[in-house]
């Protein structure tokens, strides 16, 4: 069998190529380090906001491609295939952070039951929640009959989990309702659980399609489309969660609520094409700011301690485990072709029922 590798122009992200490479039996290892074989990997609208922000937040430098083309990132799991003397045992899986690639070499540091962190010296200055790779046993709260499910969901999942907590934790910045667009995505989607879990008032901003998707999931207070921005109650003060990254968008909804609108939090960017629109900073109302969810999770750690921060999140997983398929199927391919045709689909658009996972 072949390795390869999946790369994309970082400056146009519909240019793709299929690079083959070594065969791992033909990589020599660096001491301390570890082979990983790439065994599956989700594809969502997120490895797209990777790519569109590659260069913004350092998505590229995780693992570097030759010249001007780039290796987005993707939430996977793997196996250790070659460990050296690193402390990992082979035929372990991890779950983390990969390369859309048949392996990846990794530098284990703090190796423990739980997992190890990559300390791969081109990785040092990245944001650690991206480094960490954690060990897929029941013990450390793996149920494997749901990896696909953590692949295609849960990184999203935590970011709907850490912003509800996040605007909670601000007293929703004084907003009488929150609202989110691209309604329709996994991360909003998640968020809107949360919200409805904590009893907030929600609305769901979607396109026109996808409007009926959002109504049936039952999880919006209000859905409009974004041609119906301006019959919004702009009388009371909102937060904005932007999933989508639009730029015109973005002043729609800052025009239309002025001073009301408290918060304006960006987190994607759904709409990658859609870049051109005022500056934020010019905008009405709260200034626009980026959620990086790795800084509340820091702060909850250092609130709560990690282990309660754990268990939080995980009773809320389960919860959400116990609604998604209801809403979202997951389908599989294999081999380079569907590697190919599912980035593709993400890229275009992918229908906000379906979920897709690559096994290599």
């Amino acid at each position: 069998m072949s390795s390869y590798s999946h790369e994309v122009d970082r400056t146009d992200l519909g240019t793709t190529r299929i690079v083959d490479i070594p065969p791992a039996s033909e990589v020599t290892l660096e001491a301390g380090t570890a082979l990983l074989r790439v065994d599956s990997f989700a594809l969502t609208a997120n490895n797209i906001t990777y790519g569109v922000a590659g260069d913004i937040i350092g998505y590229w430098q995780f693992f570097p491609a030759e010249g001007n083309w780039g290796r987005i990132p993707v939430w996977g799991k793997g196996t250790v295939i070659t460990a050296g003397e690193t402390g990992l045992s082979e035929g372990s899986e991890y779950y983390g952070y990969f390369p859309m690639s048949s392996y990846l070499q990794v530098r284990p540091e703090n190796v423990s039951a739980r997992g190890f962190v990559d300390g791969a010296e081109h990785r040092a200055s990245l944001p650690p929640a991206y480094n960490q790779y954690s060990l897929m046993t029941a013990d450390n709260g793996f149920d494997r009959r749901y990896d696909s499910h953590r692949m295609v969901y849960y990184p999203l999942f935590i970011t709907g989990f850490v912003l509800d907590d996040y605007l909670f934790d601000n007293d929703f910045f004084g907003a009488d309702k929150v609202i989110l667009s691209s309604a329709s995505s996994k991360t909003s989607i998640s968020l809107a659980f949360m919200l409805k879990q904590r009893g907030a008032h929600s609305i769901g901003l979607t396109s026109a399609g996808n409007r009926a998707f959002v109504e049936s999931l039952r999880l919006y207070n209000e859905v409009f489309t974004y041609d119906e921005i301006e019959s919004l109650d702009a009388g009371s003060r909102a937060a904005y969660v932007d999933m989508a990254g639009n730029r015109g968008l973005l002043g729609k909804v800052h025009h239309h609520f002025g001073d009301n609108l408290v918060c304006s939090c960006g987190v994607g960017i759904t709409h990658w094409e859609s870049r051109d629109g005022e500056a934020p900073e010019s905008l009405p109302g709260a200034q626009p700011a980026m959620f990086f969810a790795p800084s509340q999770i820091q702060k909850r750690n250092q609130d709560w301690g990690p282990e309660k921060f754990q268990a939080t999140m995980n009773a809320a997983w389960d919860a959400f485990l116990g609604q998604v398929d209801h809403w979202i199927t997951i389908h599989e391919g294999s081999g380079r072709d569907m590697l190919n045709e599912y980035y593709e689909t993400v890229l275009r658009g992918a229908p906000p029922n379906a979920g897709y996972v690559v096994r290599l």
